[in-house]
């Protein structure tokens, strides 16, 4: 069954450790490895017919409104890339929207791409997997856009939840759950807070800057790979408290600042000093670097730091366990 009108969504995201570790360049090598939560904030895509009464054959609508004759014209290249991945020619409006800003560290370029993909198959009838979401749009943005990311946001936004994920070096990503009745990840998201630094950044200069030191980072890469193992079996052990996990997040993001001089701010690191003179256990800056968010863990819930931090803006998240979803369609 074809539609006329689609409204999906897709998650955002929270890399508690391991990014980096799922670019083709490391994991074709070593096995990369990451563990994320999805989060209660969402990139939407409305996609609709577009009716031929109207002078134009595409209409996109995101930060710029898009009038175009042909697919081929099209400035939005996520967009465009992924029509042309598709083999979708057929008159269409499409316009997006978020709850946050984009450029800031939590996926949103991959969640649209997911969101994107999943209207688009739903408009010409096609179930699709959240496995062959999550492949599909890291093929858009990696392959054929030649974007200098990894794999992990196309997951976490396809798929939803707490979740380890090892990339391995013929392409197979193994996704493991960590939600668990006994885990400690269970309480992980109720003693968070993001901060947010008032910067957008591309995250493609930071990750072109980070290739290039791909030799010296190579190490640390491979060390952060046995702190998200770590991290790992604290998150499944009742018996681990939160300051264990505070330890090996502040590690991996002791490592993480190494990989480039882009990647941390003047703005960061006032922030990170207000965090550890209010017992912040846990932190770093979520995405590639240069601004956006910074995640940090307390020892108790995070509604009662949150007041700590009057002047800056943030907020609590919640774990969002569905990944990307139709909202309706007719």
């Amino acid at each position: 069954m074809r539609y006329q009108s689609v409204l999906t969504l897709a998650p955002l995201r929270i890399s508690f450790i391991g990014g980096g570790t799922d670019i083709n360049y490391f994991y074709r090598n070593i096995p990369g490895k990451v563990i994320s939560a999805s989060i209660n904030k969402y990139v939407y895509v409305h996609i609709k017919n577009h009716d031929p009464l109207f002078q134009e054959r595409y209409r996109i609508s995101y930060s710029e409104v898009e009038h175009t004759q042909s697919r081929s014209e099209i400035k939005n290249l996520i967009v465009k890339s992924c029509l042309e991945l598709l083999n979708m020619d057929e008159p269409l409006q499409i316009s997006t929207s978020a709850d946050l800003p984009t450029n800031s560290g939590l996926g949103s370029s991959s969640s649209f791409t997911v969101a994107l993909l999943l209207g688009l198959h739903q408009m010409q009838g096609d179930s699709v997997s959240q496995a062959q979401l999550a492949e599909e749009a890291a093929y858009v943005e990696i392959e054929m856009l030649n974007s200098p990311i990894g794999k992990q946001d196309q997951y976490a936004a396809a798929f939803g939840g707490i979740n380890y994920y090892e990339f391995l070096p013929d392409d197979t990503v193994i996704i493991q759950p960590l939600l668990t009745p006994k885990a400690q990840s269970k309480n992980l998201l109720d003693n968070s807070i993001l901060f947010w630094t008032s910067e957008s950044r591309s995250a493609t200069k930071v990750l072109i800057d980070q290739e290039k030191n791909y030799k010296t980072n190579e190490v640390n890469l491979h060390k952060l790979t046995f702190l998200v193992d770590e991290l790992k079996f604290k998150l499944l052990n009742n018996n681990s408290n939160m300051l264990e996990i505070g330890n090996i997040i502040k590690s991996g993001w002791n490592l993480k600042e190494k990989f480039s001089e882009l990647i941390s701010t003047p703005q960061t690191k006032d922030i990170i000093n207000e965090l550890i003179d209010n017992n912040c256990l846990g932190y770093k800056l979520l995405g590639a670097g240069g601004g956006g968010f910074i995640y940090a863990l307390f020892d108790d819930s995070s509604e009662k730091y949150i007041n700590n931090f009057p002047t800056r803006r943030s907020f609590i998240p919640k774990l969002d366990n569905l990944g990307a979803r139709i909202v309706s369609s007719n």
